[in-house]
């Protein structure tokens, strides 16, 4: 068995699609990670905004208002609103406003109707609706200054009553195990996700590489020479072991890249220092390496099955898109999990064993999970990956040596009766 270990590691780790994966991965992850605070960071630009006001007294206050709040929000955002008279027939000048706003004359084109601010709705019209801060620093200027308005008609002091009403922030902690506090803007839902998408897309790679690696030895009638000297079990745990080894390897080698970029200096060093990456606690490491192997080695030793069973995999698509269903289900149950990690059905979820290595890391990602629920999920889970050892055993028996024939759901249940 050893000698097929060594052939299935040997084998993959040799290979350029395993370096370019091994290499590609930390550089999607760190794009994930950086490229957002960084893009944030450096937010902002320059936008011209025609400014139609049918009401003809709220222009400048608009505009007093947007100064106010790009100086005080972001320095490097910079909204210029230019003044649109009406002129004789307003339909008209909205049609021409439009057409320059399409040639690129102006960004986009605010209309405040002349029912404001008791009726109407204002507008803002342009080819890009999806430059979320300048969209939010006009509606908060636009609605700053109709409050304003109706505070002033009502006899109240706008300055005085914005004062009273001034917003206040919410500052999220994260408590830790030991009472310990630390800020948390979004660090823990980006880092969950990451590390759920890591198990998800390692187990389903690793476990199809075992599969197809069956199919491809047994379509080759190699299989049949391989097994006059290896028993047909120890032939499958070597492959599903061998090829596990290969992840362990990969794993490994993204571990010391995520330690480096870490490393205190890395950031500044390469010019992003005022991005702040999200603590990842060792113990986490250790669980995610943990659940990662767990869940390789129940899912292989399905899709070992499946790839004895059939003589190619499109014969094997039905059982195989069975199989991965198992899989995306957590991905599907993921917002469960992050609004109330500690709440029953997500409980219940993490200790099913095909959904624990995702779910139950997510927990851990979240908040503080019991040690006795920990336990019970890798005690459920190494239960399962020998149940289904077992049951797989037998059909990888019967089946590694028999071809012309795609069996179903009742032929594999007699294999597993009478092998």
């Amino acid at each position: 068995m050893l000698a097929v270990i060594r052939r299935e590691y040997l084998e993959r780790v040799r290979t350029k699609a395993f370096w370019i994966s091994t290499i590609l991965v930390p550089v999607f992850l760190g794009a994930v990670m950086i490229l957002p605070a960084w893009l944030a960071a450096r937010g902002g630009g320059e936008f011209s905004v025609a400014v139609l006001d049918l009401s003809g007294r709220f222009f400048e206050p608009i505009r007093l208002e947007v100064e106010r709040s790009v100086s005080g929000v972001d320095e490097k955002l910079d909204v210029t609103l230019v003044r649109q008279e009406p002129g004789t027939d307003p339909d008209a000048t909205r049609e021409r406003l439009k057409e320059e706003v399409q040639n690129k004359s102006y960004d986009g084109l605010l209309v405040i109707p002349d029912t404001m601010p008791d009726e109407g709705r204002p507008e803002y019209i342009a080819p890009n609706v999806a430059a979320f801060k300048l969209l939010t620093v006009i509606e908060r200027s636009v609605n700053n200054v109709m409050v304003a308005d109706r505070l002033t008609d009502a006899g109240l002091d706008p300055e005085t009553v914005r004062e009273l009403t001034r917003r206040v922030g919410l500052n999220t902690l994260k408590l830790g195990k030991g009472g310990e506090e630390t800020s948390d803007q979004g660090q823990t839902f980006i880092l969950a996700y990451i590390f759920v998408m890591i198990i998800y897309m390692t187990v389903l790679m690793y476990g199809i590489y075992v599969m197809r690696g069956v199919l491809e030895e047994k379509s080759s009638h190699v299989v049949e020479v391989i097994i006059s000297t290896v028993k047909p079990f120890e032939l499958m745990l070597g492959k599903i072991l061998g090829i596990g080894a290969v992840g362990l390897t990969q794993f490994l080698i993204w571990a010391v890249l995520m330690a480096a970029i870490s490393a205190p200096g890395t950031m500044a060093a390469m010019g992003m220092s005022g991005i702040e990456l999200p603590s990842i606690p060792a113990q986490l490491l250790v669980f995610f390496v943990i659940y990662f192997v767990l869940g390789f080695l129940l899912y292989g030793t399905l899709y070992a099955g499946i790839g004895a069973a059939f003589d190619t995999e499109q014969e094997a698509q039905n059982f195989q898109a069975m199989v991965t269903m198992f899989l995306v289900v957590p991905l599907v149950l993921m917002m469960q999990i992050l609004n109330q990690p500690d709440g029953t059905l997500s409980v219940v979820l993490s200790l099913i064993p095909f959904f624990t290595p995702m779910l139950m890391f997510l927990r851990m990602t979240l908040t503080q999970v019991p040690p006795i629920q920990i336990a019970a999920s890798v005690v459920f889970m190494i239960a399962a990956i020998l149940a289904c050892t077992w049951i797989v055993a037998k059909i990888y028996r019967v089946g590694i040596l028999m071809h012309g024939s795609k069996p179903k759901m009742k032929d594999l249940m007699r294999w597993v009766r009478e092998a």
